[in-house]
């Protein structure tokens, strides 16, 4: 169950240093978007929450502060218990990561991780560990703001550079899709992405797919997460959003 509550919230999705330019960014301080998590898309699992916190200097950077929150229900408490955040810091500008830290309560399973980033020398520094990277290696969750300031196309195939502190790869993203999606926050119109994270750590290791329906317009607001894993399927629906 461990690979279960958070596997799409901070897992979500991070794209394209090889394919193409960003654009501005479609996200201000204040963004905040609440998703609703089922389990077999029967049992309500939890809340989870992605929000763009603040603007920091960070080691001379100017850089967005992001946060991601998950926590299981009540009900679901009782079974099994989930209480993680996540925090990470990347530049404004060039959207490098610069310090990626998160904190897990699941079940009897408790992580405490936080990796730094060096991109000028392409280094990163987690634990007692120093390692070099790809260029330009970002964590997951700086990787998919990133992913919401590009021109996704239907049919594109997108690369991005990961390290998690671990080790570092290329990770390939498949464009799938357009549809309409109805969530607990509205209708909206979507395209469907496909990141492969086999191998990578993210929030923890999982083995199985997901895919990712964001607003097909400047935004690419994450509106419906799913994937299935060895345990079943997992649904994150956007509940409510505030812009910023």
């Amino acid at each position: 169950m461990r690979k279960g509550c958070k596997l799409f919230i901070t897992t979500l999705l991070a794209f394209c240093l090889l394919a193409g330019l960003a654009m501005g960014a479609p996200f201000n301080v204040g963004e905040k978007l609440v998703f609703s998590i089922s389990w077999t898309n029967v049992v309500e699992a939890g809340i989870a929450t992605m929000e763009v916190v603040d603007t920091v200097n960070f080691d001379g950077h100017d850089c967005y502060h992001i946060a991601s929150t998950t926590e299981s229900a009540p009900a679901f408490s009782s079974f099994f218990y989930v209480k993680d955040r996540v925090d990470t810091y990347f530049d404004m500008n060039t959207y490098n990561s610069l310090k990626y830290e998160k904190h897990l309560r699941e079940g009897d399973y408790k992580n405490d991780v936080v990796v730094y980033y060096d991109p000028e020398n392409q280094l990163v520094a987690r634990e007692e560990k120093l390692i070099r990277t790809l260029e330009n290696a970002m964590d997951i969750m700086t990787a998919f703001y990133w992913v919401r300031s590009l021109d996704l196309q239907e049919g594109e195939v997108f690369y991005f550079n990961h390290s998690d502190g671990k080790t570092t790869k290329t990770i390939e993203v498949d464009v799938l899709e357009t549809k309409s999606i109805t969530v607990p926050a509205g209708t909206f119109d979507c395209i469907c992405v496909e990141p492969d994270l086999s191998e990578t750590e993210g929030i923890f290791k999982q083995s199985g797919r997901i895919w990712i329906w964001m607003t097909n317009d400047e935004k690419h607001m994450p509106v419906l997460m799913q994937s299935s894993i060895v345990i079943g399927d997992i649904t994150a629906r956007l509940a409510s959003y505030t812009e910023g």
